[in-house]
């Protein structure tokens, strides 16, 4: 009797865990499939041509590696555990990287697109048969990023609201300033040639400015960043030459208290450093 009562207390859990772990194995794999098909998504507005399937395997063997690595080089399952968050979040980090270095790329181009704006309008084109021109000449981005404004407008997309969607993806003071420019300037009838001379020469001086401002500032932002990493540095040293200089701690409720603490306030430092450290220009 007590071996039935054992058999089927060992089933009934048994079968609980196959119920829960088909249940959290779907769960993930929607996760993962929503992951997925977003940035499938962001990658084409990248222009970079990734199917589904293989957005969807790196989402999936992403975290497994960094996993495994983690584990094998640490040989601690906490720091492959680690390892495994640290790869889920690797894709979404890996876009956004890419998303930023597009901007970079398309603001450093701005400038010579708007001089061969200027020089077009001045053949006597069209501002459509300019941004074609532009779209031929320019390399990408901003060659691309030109491109889907010219087919909006062939779809029937007005040339505003083109120039909107394409302010919301390369998003700018800069940029904004151009967008502006150009609606006010085709709404009011101005000169737009003579327009865009000026908004170069604004554009220039912007970039001479901010460029002074970041070799002014950079000894004092490679101090900060000398700080922030110094305690760090210091503990992991003094951590390897004795363990024991830690152990209050890292033992005691108190000593756990203070650096989590600690960490907490080098976390702020750290995110109020990057804010203050961006240029306002």
């Amino acid at each position: 009797m007590q071996l039935l009562i054992y058999s089927l207390s060992f089933g009934s859990a048994a079968l609980a865990g196959l119920v829960g772990c088909s249940l959290m194995m779907q769960r993930l794999g929607a996760y993962v499939q929503q992951k997925a098909d977003t940035a499938t998504t962001q990658f084409g507005n990248l222009f970079m041509d990734l199917s589904r399937r293989t957005v969807w395997w790196l989402y999936v063997c992403s975290p497994l590696m960094s996993g495994l690595l983690a584990w094998l080089l640490s040989g601690r399952w906490v720091v492959g555990c680690v390892g495994l968050a640290l790869g889920g979040l690797a894709p979404t980090v890996m876009v956004r990287v890419l998303h930023q270095r597009r901007q970079q790329q398309f603001h450093a181009q701005l400038v010579d697109g708007l001089l061969l704006l200027s020089s077009s309008l001045k053949a006597g084109l069209s501002m459509l048969q300019a941004f074609g021109v532009l779209v031929e000449e320019m390399p990408p981005p901003i060659s691309q990023e030109f491109g889907l404004v010219l087919k909006e407008s062939r779809m029937g997309v007005p040339v505003d609201e083109a120039m909107a969607h394409l302010g919301r993806r390369m998003p700018s003071d800069d940029f904004n300033l151009f967008i502006t420019a150009v609606v006010v300037a085709r709404e009011t009838g101005g000169d737009v040639t003579h327009l865009f001379g000026r908004l170069v020469e604004t554009l220039r001086e912007r970039k001479k400015l901010r460029e002074r401002v970041k070799t002014l500032t950079f000894m004092a932002r490679l101090q900060g960043a000398i700080m922030a990493a110094l305690p760090v540095v210091f503990g992991y040293v003094v951590y390897r030459i004795d363990p024991n200089y830690f152990r209050f701690f890292l033992v005691d409720p108190l000593g756990r208290a203070i650096l989590a603490m600690v960490v907490l306030l080098q976390i702020v430092g750290g995110v109020l450093f990057l804010r203050f450290a961006r240029s306002p220009l």
